[in-house]
């Protein structure tokens, strides 16, 4: 059996078991390292190091190589290439750093009925503000 090495750690097992499928989706074996402990009570990630995600000695390099290109946003820009997705801008910067907003009466509305029914529904979204410029566009 290879010797494995950890090559990193996450305090969220959902973004281990992302890192893993991805190295596994481009031929570097992976496992996973004390992700039971975090799920069964998540401040144990931070006295275990965390989730670790562990690979051959030998895939470390490319393993650490395919993680980095993932930070950078590589995958994510061929993706939005070969899909050819329009990239929503803001009305009076351009920028395309946009967030959504939800109505305040909507939240209150899903709190009291939470409260009241223990049925919680996803208020409506009311538009999106630029996080540049702090332009609101409302949907019509």
């Amino acid at each position: 059996m290879p010797a494995y090495v950890t090559i990193d750690s996450f305090t969220n097992p959902l973004d281990a078991h992302i890192a893993r499928g991805l190295l596994e989706s481009e031929g570097v074996p992976a496992i996973l390292h004390s992700e039971h402990h975090v799920w069964s009570s998540w401040p144990y990630s931070f006295a275990l190091g965390g989730v670790g995600l562990q690979v051959p000695a030998a895939f470390a390099d490319r393993a650490r190589d395919l993680l980095a290109r993932q930070r950078s946003g590589e995958f994510e820009r061929a993706l939005l290439e070969q899909q050819d997705v329009a990239t929503e801008r803001c009305g009076c910067c351009g920028s395309t750093d946009l967030r959504f907003i939800r109505s305040p009466w909507l939240v209150l509305l899903m709190v009291a009925t939470l409260g009241l029914s223990g049925v919680i529904f996803p208020p409506g979204i009311r538009g999106r503000k630029c996080n540049a410029c702090r332009a609101v566009q409302l949907n019509a």
